[in-house]
C-alpha cells in the first residue's frame, strides 16, 4: 500500500482527473485554490464510490452530491454540529479525504474519511461506509478540539437543496413516533407538509413504491430526528440529526442532553434507495439488528392471557386461579410449544408473596407458565420521603428531575435508571418474581427512563438514551436469558434488551381500536425484524360484535404474539367465554399466529394516520392475504394480484381461514366483507 498527497498550492496543477487508490489523500484549501485560479471542477471534487453508490465531494465547499445507480438523490449535503453555535463542513478552510477497504457484518466496501479543519486545531470528520452490494450507505460525523468540545446536536447529513428523484404521484413522508404512548399514530403524510419523524423516516411514491429511507442505526447516546420539508414530488430539505426532544412526542421538558470530550460523535445513520419502501424499511430494521442483535429467544411465539384486558384493578388471587383453570379446561389448545402464559398485570400487588408462589405453582400444574408486570423506571408515588423498598434510599433520591422538579408522565414519576437505588429496586423485584417462578415480565412505562434530566447519578451519563441503555442493560442482566421480556409503553429503540414490544397502546376489542393498532402494523410491521416479535396487545372479545371479534383476533394473529384479555374467572361474562372458544382456538388462525418472526406487511402505504385495509405475508407453505372492513357498511374489495405479490392467473386453491371455505379467485381478486369484519385468505 502506498500513500500520496496532492497539495494545491503555489504551482498550478495541470494533470487530469485524480483517481483514488487505497489510501490516497486529497487536501484542498479553498483560499489557496481560489487565489491561484483553479476552476476545473474535476480538480475540486473527489468521487467516493462503491457498488452503485457515488458521493461527489466538493473539496472547495465541503458539500456532497449523493447518487445511486446514476440517479441523483441528495445534493449539496453537509454535516452540522452545534457548539452551541452552528459549525458545518462548509465552514472549514481545508478538506482531506482518505479511504480504506472495509469488511464487516454489513459486507465488503470502502470506508471514506473526510477531515475538515482550519488552523486552530479543530477538526470535523465525516465518515461514509459504501458497500459493494447494498442499497444503502452509512455515515456519521465527529468533531474534535483540543481542550474538549460539547454539543447536543450533531447532524451527519443536512441538505437544503431540492431533490426530485421520486416520480410525481402519491408521494409520502412517513412520521414515525418515538414511542407508543398516548395513542400516538404513525402518519404517511402527503408531500407538501413539513414532517419531523423519530429515529427513521421514509420518502416514497406509493404508486411506484420507490423510496428513500433515512434513519439512525445507533441508539446508545442520541434521540435521532429526521426533519423534512416537501413540495409536489420534491424533497426540499432534509436533516438527520442526533439531539431531538419534544414535549408531546418524547415527553421531555428539557433540551437533549449534551455530550462532551476531546472528540464527540453523532449517531451512525442509514441512507438507502429502494424500489419498494416496504423492503427499504425491512432492510433498515435488519441493519439495526446487525448493530445490536435481538435478545435471544429459542422458543416459539408466546400465546397467553393478560389481566389488563378486562379485569384490570379488580384482580384477585381467586380470579387468577380461575382464569388459569379456564384455559386448562376450556381452551387446552390455545398454546404454542405446549405453553400458555397466564399474566398478572397492574394490580398484582394485592396478592401476597405466598399467593404469588401458589398462583405460579397452579399454572405449572396446568402446564402453563406465569407472567407478571413491572414498571422499572416509574414510581407511583409523589412522596419523596417514602423509603425505596429493600434499600436505605428515599424516593426523592432516585427521582429524575428537570429544572429541579420531578418529572411526571401518565401519572407516574420518572426514576433515574443509573441510580443504585433504582437498580436495587429492579434487582429485588426481579428476584421476587424469580423466586415465585415467573418466566415472563411485561415491562411498562419505559419511556420514563429515557427522559432528559438535570443530571444522572452516573456522572458519565449525560443524555436520556444513555441513561435508558444503562437501566435496560441492568434489567436484562437481572432477568437472565430464561425470562421473556415484553416491553409495553416504550421507545422504538434501543431494541436489544427485550424479546418483544407492543406496537400500540391499550388496544382492546372495538373496531376503532383494532384499526388504531393496525395503523402501527401498517407503518411499523418492520419492527418484527428488530425484536423477536411484535405485540398487538390483548384481545378482548366480550362486549363487541362477532365481526369485531374476528377482526381483533386476526389483527393479533398477523402481528406477532397472541395474547387474550377477557375475564375468564367464575364471575366473568359467559359471552366472553363462549367467544373465546369460538375465536381463540380456530386451528387455521392459531397455526397462522404460530409462524415465527412474522408480521404481515401493508399492500398500500397511503392511508395517512389510519390503517391499511389489506395486508400480505409470504410464508413457506403459502401466501396469506388479510382484509379488513373498518366501516359500518358492506364493502367490496377489488385487488390486483400483482400489487399484493401474486402472479397473474386463476387461483384454484384458496381457503378463507375463518370460514374454512375453499374458493376460486381470478384476476382481479374480488372480496366482499360485512361491516366491521375481517377475512384471511391462504393461497396454496
Amino acid at each position: 500500500m502506498f500513500s500520496s498527497r496532492f497539495a494545491f498550492g503555489p504551482r498550478k496543477w495541470t494533470g487530469g482527473i485524480l483517481v483514488c487508490f487505497f489510501s490516497i489523500q486529497l487536501i484542498f484549501s479553498q483560499t489557496t485554490d481560489q487565489a491561484n485560479g483553479i476552476a476545473s471542477d474535476s480538480l475540486n471534487k473527489s468521487l467516493m464510490q462503491s457498488g452503485q453508490w457515488q458521493i461527489e465531494y466538493d473539496l472547495s465547499t465541503g458539500l456532497a452530491d449523493i447518487s445511486f445507480a446514476g440517479k441523483p438523490l441528495i445534493s449539496n449535503a453537509y454535516a452540522e454540529v452545534r457548539l452551541p453555535e452552528p459549525v458545518t463542513s462548509r465552514d472549514y478552510k481545508f478538506h482531506r479525504i482518505t479511504h480504506e477497504p472495509v469488511v464487516d457484518h454489513f459486507g465488503r466496501g470502502i470506508k471514506y474519511i473526510v477531515e475538515s479543519f482550519n488552523d486552530d486545531g479543530e477538526k470535523m470528520t465525516q465518515t461514509f461506509w459504501l458497500y459493494e452490494n447494498l442499497d444503502y450507505f452509512l455515515a456519521d460525523v465527529a468533531i474534535s478540539r483540543k481542550g474538549g468540545v460539547t454539543s447536543n446536536f450533531m447532524s451527519p447529513l443536512t441538505s437544503e437543496t431540492p431533490s426530485s428523484f421520486l416520480p410525481a404521484g402519491d408521494d409520502r413522508a412517513l412520521f414515525v413516533p418515538f414511542d407508543n404512548d398516548m395513542w400516538v399514530r404513525y402518519d404517511a403524510v402527503p408531500f407538501g407538509r413539513p414532517v419531523t419523524s423519530y429515529e427513521v423516516s421514509a420518502f416514497y411514491d406509493n404508486a411506484s413504491r420507490q423510496a428513500l429511507i433515512a434513519g439512525s442505526i445507533e441508539h446508545d447516546t442520541w434521540k435521532t430526528g429526521v426533519e423534512s420539508t416537501t413540495a409536489s414530488n420534491v424533497i426540499t430539505s432534509l436533516r438527520i440529526f442526533g439531539g431531538i426532544t419534544s414535549t408531546n412526542i418524547t415527553h421531555d421538558v428539557l433540551p437533549h442532553g449534551k455530550i462532551s470530550g476531546e472528540t464527540i460523535k453523532s449517531p451512525k445513520i442509514f441512507i438507502g434507495y429502494f424500489t419498494d419502501w416496504r423492503h427499504g424499511l425491512e432492510t433498515y430494521a435488519v441493519a439495526n439488528a446487525i448493530v445490536t442483535p435481538p435478545r435471544t429467544w429459542n422458543s416459539g411465539v408466546p400465546f397467553g392471557w393478560n389481566s389488563w384486558g378486562k379485569i384490570q384493578f379488580h384482580l384477585t388471587y381467586a380470579k387468577a386461579i380461575e382464569v388459569s383453570d379456564f384455559f386448562a379446561q376450556n381452551l387446552p389448545d390455545f398454546k404454542n410449544d405446549g405453553v400458555t402464559y397466564i399474566g398478572l398485570d397492574a394490580g398484582w400487588d394485592a396478592l401476597s408473596d405466598q399467593q404469588l408462589k401458589e398462583f405460579v405453582d397452579h399454572c405449572h400444574a396446568n402446564h402453563q407458565r406465569a407472567a407478571i408486570y413491572f414498571t422499572p423506571f416509574t414510581a407511583w408515588t409523589h412522596d419523596g420521603s417514602k423509603k425505596v423498598e429493600g434499600t436505605d434510599y428515599q424516593y426523592k433520591d432516585i427521582f429524575l428531575y428537570a429544572n429541579g422538579k420531578i418529572q411526571t408522565v401518565d401519572g407516574g414519576v420518572a426514576l433515574d435508571p443509573t441510580h443504585p437505588g433504582t437498580q436495587a429496586l429492579i434487582q429485588s423485584t426481579i428476584r421476587r418474581f424469580q423466586q415465585a417462578g415467573f418466566q415472563y415480565i411485561k415491562a411498562d412505562f419505559m419511556t420514563h427512563g429515557a427522559l432528559e434530566a438535570d443530571h444522572y447519578y452516573d456522572p458519565k451519563v449525560t443524555t436520556g438514551i444513555q441513561a435508558y441503555n444503562e437501566g435496560m442493560k441492568f434489567l436484562d442482566q437481572q432477568a437472565g436469558p430464561d425470562m421473556y421480556l415484553n416491553l409495553s409503553i416504550s421507545p422504538l429503540f434501543p431494541a436489544q434488551y427485550a424479546n418483544s414490544r407492543r406496537i400500540a397502546c391499550d388496544t382492546f376489542g372495538a373496531m376503532h381500536e383494532t384499526e388504531y393498532m393496525l395503523t402501527s402494523l401498517t407503518y411499523g410491521w418492520w419492527l418484527g425484524r428488530v425484536y423477536d416479535f411484535n405485540d398487538a396487545d390483548h384481545i378482548v372479545l366480550d362486549g363487541h360484535d362477532e365481526g369485531e371479534n374476528r377482526a381483533r383476533a386476526t389483527s393479533s394473529a398477523i402481528t406477532g404474539i397472541f395474547i387474550s384479555g377477557d375475564d375468564f374467572s367464575a364471575t366473568g361474562s359467559a359471552i366472553g367465554k363462549q367467544r373465546a372458544e369460538q375465536f381463540l382456538v380456530d386451528p387455521a388462525i392459531d397455526d397462522l399466529a404460530r409462524i415465527h418472526k412474522k408480521s404481515f406487511e401493508p399492500v398500500e402505504g397511503n392511508s395517512g394516520d389510519h390503517a391499511a385495509d389489506v395486508f400480505s405475508y409470504q410464508a413457506k407453505n403459502g401466501f396469506y392475504l388479510a382484509v379488513f372492513n373498518y366501516s359500518d357498511t358492506n364493502r367490496d374489495f377489488t385487488i390486483d394480484p400483482a400489487r399484493v405479490g401474486l402472479n397473474a392467473g386463476v387461483y384454484n386453491h384458496v381457503k378463507e381461514l375463518w370460514s374454512g371455505s375453499d374458493q376460486t379467485m381470478s384476476n382481479p381478486l374480488l372480496i366482499h366483507l360485512l361491516p366491521k369484519d375481517a377475512a384471511v385468505y391462504k393461497f396454496y
